[in-house]
């Protein structure tokens, strides 16, 4: 590989990164003037706690793992911002891939 061809290797590698960089950053952002409502934000917590309490964010067994801890995570963020809808969203989708009624 040429010098050249490896710098345009390096410089594709950043621009990729970019755009997944700024996705996330927006999705973490709050929805303007929205407050969450306090049943909404009870309601994200208690579906936070039980995807912690019944999900192996480690990794090892049966539908656990680091990235699906860390979207759990970013959710439940979203709903202390006030982004509840969003959030709960999230948390419902991963606990009935744990088998849960929702």
């Amino acid at each position: 590989m040429t010098r050249e061809n490896r710098h345009n290797a390096v410089l594709m590698k950043r621009h990729i990164w970019l755009p997944v960089t700024l996705v996330a950053l927006v999705a973490a952002l709050p929805a303007a003037g929205q407050a969450p409502s306090g049943d909404d934000l009870a309601r994200c917590e208690d579906l936070y706690a039980k995807y912690v309490r019944y999900s192996n964010p480690g990794g090892e067994g049966r539908s656990g793992s680091a990235f699906s801890a860390v979207e759990a995570q970013s959710a439940v963020e979203q709903c202390r911002r006030g982004n509840t809808r969003e959030g709960i969203a999230v948390l419902e989708r991963k606990l009935r891939a744990l088998g849960f009624k929702i």
